[in-house]
């Protein structure tokens, strides 16, 4: 697999977690309790996700197979994953939701961009 290849589809995997976020989100305010695990488990994965993302892409702009703002946008990608992922621990959905929703726009037009 290629280096721009690999980061496309950890971009795939992160951007349809985060998808997952706003389903398991309505169900919570719809009353279903057991959806508050399920957000947090999604948030986890997320959060391994941004890491695992961030570190393949540093490596691979190290190795120059992937273009160095990939491994930047990466690297603040999991920075601001774990920046929404406290603001929804410490329950700041004024900050938490919008944030939420700038990563889902962020993720697809990364997405976009990178070459296929």
């Amino acid at each position: 697999m290629t280096g721009t290849r690999l980061i496309r589809w950890l971009l795939g995997v992160n951007l349809a977690l985060v998808a997952l976020q706003p389903v398991s989100a309505g169900f919570i305010l719809s009353g279903y309790v057991g959806a508050v695990t399920v957000h947090r488990v999604v948030a986890l994965a997320l959060q391994v996700g941004a890491l695992v993302q961030a570190t393949a892409a540093v490596a691979l702009w190290a190795r120059r197979r992937a273009p160095g703002w990939v491994a930047g946008f990466s690297a603040g990608l999991f920075v601001v994953v774990f920046l929404q992922a406290g603001f929804g621990y410490r329950d700041w959905h004024w900050l938490h939701v919008p944030l939420g929703v700038a990563l889902f726009a962020w993720l697809g037009r990364q997405m976009a961009r990178l070459p296929a």
